[in-house]
């Protein structure tokens, strides 16, 4: 019996190995992680498919050869039907992700998380990881006062300068980015800078006034808009799509009323500024709209 469940666990973690080799053989992991993520992607396919085998291979043991000797003993399901009910929690997962097709994020998705038309300013720099040493060294404190200080101390120095080194890079890519865009006659929204571009464009709109601009994305609106306005939006995703957020701007044209939600569409017009929730936002003007595929890659990424 013991044999039975080793081999059931080594299938189960197979089917996740399998699962994730999917994803990889179909170019779909993206829709998924965040490029950064994949490196673990990888390790924990390598994982899984070395617990799995070991499990499958130690189930054509015998019992005695393959128990592991521990001091606890290991609960088996004591029935049959606590058997495929516990078993099933793990299988259904593996059978569903591989069975069905994958879906991307659309405007129904969009309608309840909203819009960004840019993101707000970044939050200051705390000194979080200076607490949490603060709490580890609560006990050398007591012994040293003096030796804990001069180490907190030493240590906050090095965090204000890698803070400072870290706002000064970013401070020096976002002036660069603004003057590239200040500088050029058209402004092309690219996948790589999707996201900083957008937020560049919202908080620099008054300086962007009358600039060409091209943009591809989705069809989306929200309910209080009028019958001549939508968002050319993408989702915008750090780790994985369950922190995804919706980047777009606002498009205005009458030529626009047609398109249905969810539309993959490449707009190029004029910016210019209107009035959104008491926000003033970069807006569309005058656009000229063609229709495309879905591209390969969905959605856009992140920047650190």
């Amino acid at each position: 019996m013991r044999s039975f469940h080793m081999f059931i666990r080594g299938i189960i973690l197979a089917g996740y190995a399998l699962l994730l080799f999917k994803l990889l053989l179909t170019s779909q992991l993206a829709n998924y992680v965040s490029p950064k993520m994949h490196p673990f992607i990888y390790f924990a396919l390598f994982v899984l498919l070395i617990l799995g085998g070991m499990q499958i291979l130690r189930s054509g043991m015998n019992t005695s050869e393959s128990h592991c000797h521990c001091d606890g003993e290991h609960h088996m399901p004591k029935t049959p039907a606590s058997t495929v009910f516990i078993y099933s929690l793990f299988l259904l997962p593996v059978m569903i992700g591989l069975m069905l097709s994958n879906h991307v994020l659309d405007s129904s998705v969009a309608s309840k998380r909203g819009v960004q038309f840019g993101a707000q300013p970044l939050a200051e720099s705390t000194n979080s990881q200076v607490q949490t040493e603060e709490k580890d060294l609560v006990e050398e404190y007591l012994r040293d006062p003096e030796g804990y200080m001069k180490k907190v101390d030493e240590r906050v120095n090095e965090i204000l300068q890698e803070d400072n080194s870290a706002v000064q890079s970013t401070e020096k890519e976002n002036e660069q980015l603004k003057n590239d865009l200040i500088g050029t006659d058209k402004i092309v929204v690219t996948d790589e800078k999707y996201i900083s571009t957008i937020n560049m464009i919202s908080e620099n709109v008054e300086q962007l006034i009358g600039k060409k601009v091209e943009i591809t994305g989705f069809v989306f609106r929200e309910r209080d808009f009028r019958s001549n306005q939508l968002v050319v939006a993408r989702f915008g995703v750090t780790c994985c799509i369950a922190d995804a957020s919706v980047y777009g701007m606002l498009v205005e044209g009458e030529n626009v009323a047609k398109l249905k939600d969810d539309t993959w569409i490449k707009v190029t017009g004029t910016i210019h500024k209107t009035t959104y929730h008491q926000s003033t936002i970069p807006v569309i003007e005058q656009p000229a709209i063609e229709m495309i595929e879905v591209p390969d890659q969905p959605y856009v990424y992140e920047e650190y």
